[in-house]
């Protein structure tokens, strides 16, 4: 194993990368000039999802700028047409995650359709009438049966879910997401949005048991999601999933970040206290004692737990199904692991 192949993924946390980490998320989050120029902070500004954010501050250089732009027109483009095309057909969907970080997008689009018939016809939409070309799925994936793709002529790539899940355990219903979505124009255009409340929760899941992975983006758009929801709606959706140690630890770990830049966003702490007095003390603490560098990698051991305690809570409530496939995570997230150092891979695209 090579040092700067495993740096590369994000397996090793060094003082340099932390100390880089640090610097970039002061310059957002206290909004401060970079104090010196680096190109570096450029690309981590892309892989944070936040180089629109901090184009002024890191004095971004006008052709990463412009291409940023380029690429946000584009995505805008592709939510024209498919929302288009979904509505004119009568499926009803909810856009996730996706225009969460304005001005900032990433490298695909989220739709949410939990019926089964109408993902169908979406599915049957795509490939038939733009002669997608669909993209190759992780094992996990397959299991959620999602459907990704890439449309003609266009770079980003578009995904259709039938849940919020990562093997398609149970967190939120999906019907329950569409039914209490609402209309928000942005960027001059109508969008169907999640509730603020389900925004928050969707986020956490994602982080945590989905991608397992915290960028900088997360900690500013928590912040800002938080703000429009109370604490008490939060806590109350929180137990609704299951997700209660998960949430404790992903609000810890933003925590860190806060205070390793010395700043509070009172509503957070607010909500951390809440949260603790609500679930008790963080119980996956000890395992978030690692270098804070960003993209902040969750630990392999902290997402065995919260699998593990998800699995006992689900089978608490008599969610057998969720409770089995949670106990199916930890086999692929250490394989996934093993995957990520090794050169002899065990299965393609695990995770």
């Amino acid at each position: 194993m090579r040092m700067d192949f495993l740096e590369s993924m994000g397996i090793v946390k060094t003082a340099r990368k932390e100390s880089d980490s640090i610097i970039l998320a002061r310059v957002l989050l206290r909004n401060e000039p970079l104090p010196f120029n680096s190109e570096k902070f450029v690309e981590l500004a892309r892989l944070n999802k936040v180089v629109l954010r901090t184009a002024s501050q890191l004095k971004i250089p006008p052709p990463v700028r412009e291409q940023a732009k380029v690429e946000a027109v584009e995505a805008w483009e592709l939510f024209d047409q498919m929302s288009r095309a979904l509505e004119e057909r009568g499926v009803p969907f909810v856009v996730i995650k996706s225009f969460d970080s304005l001005p900032d997008i990433g490298h695909d689009l989220d739709f949410l359709i939990p019926s089964p018939s109408e993902f169908r016809k979406a599915k049957d939409l795509l490939v038939t009438n733009y002669k997608v070309r669909p993209q190759d799925l992780t094992h996990c994936d397959k299991l959620v049966g999602k459907f990704s793709c890439y449309l003609p002529k266009f770079v980003h790539d578009f995904e259709i879910y039938p849940t919020i899940s990562q093997l398609g355990e149970e967190y939120l219903a999906p019907e329950d997401v569409l039914k209490t979505r609402r209309k928000e124009n942005l960027n001059g255009r109508e969008v169907w949005l999640t509730s603020d409340v389900d925004g928050v929760l969707i986020r956490v899941i994602h982080a945590m048991f989905r991608h397992n992975f915290l960028k900088l983006s997360d900690i500013l758009d928590f912040a800002n999601m938080t703000r429009k929801c109370s604490s008490h709606e939060i806590i109350r959706g929180i137990e609704r999933t299951g997700t209660q140690e998960a949430f404790l630890f992903y609000l810890s770990t933003i925590q860190r970040f806060l205070e390793a830049c010395e700043v509070d966003f009172p509503h957070v702490t607010n909500l951390k206290r809440e949260a603790e007095r609500r679930f008790g003390r963080d119980r996956l603490a000890f395992l978030g004692r690692d270098r804070l560098v960003l993209p902040y990698r969750i630990p392999v051991p902290a997402l065995v737990m919260v699998f593990l305690l998800k699995a006992g809570r689900d089978t608490a409530r008599g969610r057998i199904g969720s409770a089995v496939r949670c106990l199916l995570a930890p086999p692929l997230v250490f394989l996934n692991f093993v995957n990520a150092v090794s050169s002899d891979r065990l299965l393609k695209k695990v995770w």
